[in-house]
């Protein structure tokens, strides 16, 4: 059998994108470190990716800086409010948790569906920011109305970012290969699956004109119009 080493072959696309993926992963953890800046490198890490699915992204190093300095102040308003709900949200929980009220686990439970509708508008709203251009308050409007209406993908972002947590937690055994596997490519990859979700989920609301200029993707334009079309077909029917 014969292994082609050709710049077109499926071998070297499979080392390119590995390449890219450790580069990715590199600037992503690096860029995380002052934990401020945790959402703003979540919005570049979206934004590189879904440029390679359109194959528009020639260097992903320059890409991804340039990318987190254009996003930097609105995905660090929305990641700072983030956390002072955590924290807010965190402290009732240690409250209510000591107290003895009747309904203290109906309001464990309420606490929990709140925290998981604000986890879906974050990483929403990081995913909207590397795709469109909107203020911080309208990027997180739109999050929330999107990933409320695309709950199938929201579904399965949350189960592939759970699952990845799971799996790296079972064993001692795990958590070292775990880490291993984190700091190499795991963040990259996790985030390529979960930007693979919010790319479909975006196909329904994307208009021309509401992404940028160098933004190509004529697929998601034939299928917004497609859906629409096969809607207003159900409302005369």
């Amino acid at each position: 059998m014969k292994v082609s080493f050709s710049m077109d072959s499926k071998l070297w696309r499979f080392f390119d994108y590995v390449g890219d993926m450790a580069a990715l992963n590199l600037l992503f953890i690096v860029t995380c470190l002052p934990v401020v800046t945790i959402g703003a490198s979540v919005t570049a890490l979206n934004s590189v990716l879904f440029k390679r699915k359109e194959k528009r992204a020639d260097d992903v190093k320059r890409e991804y800086i340039r990318d987190f300095k254009a996003n930097f102040k609105n995905s660090t308003i929305i990641w700072v409010i983030f956390l002072v709900f955590l924290f807010a949200c965190g402290l009732n929980l240690a409250i209510v948790s000591q107290t003895d009220l009747t309904y203290r686990n109906q309001i464990m439970v309420g606490f929990g569906a709140v925290l998981a509708v604000m986890v879906m508008t974050v990483l929403y709203s990081f995913a909207v920011l590397a795709r469109f251009e909107n203020s911080w308050l309208d990027t997180v409007i739109k999050a929330f109305v999107i990933g409320i209406l695309s709950f199938p993908y929201t579904v399965v972002i949350f189960l592939v970012l759970t699952a990845a947590v799971i799996a790296s937690i079972q064993t001692y055994a795990s958590i070292m290969a775990a880490l291993a596997v984190w700091l190499l490519i795991g963040f990259a990859l996790t985030g390529h699956l979960c930007s693979a979700m919010f790319y479909r989920a975006f196909r329904r609301f994307t208009r021309k004109e509401d992404l940028s200029e160098d933004t190509v993707d004529e697929a998601m334009y034939t299928l917004r119009e497609q859906y629409r079309k096969e809607k207003m077909l159900k409302k005369h029917r």
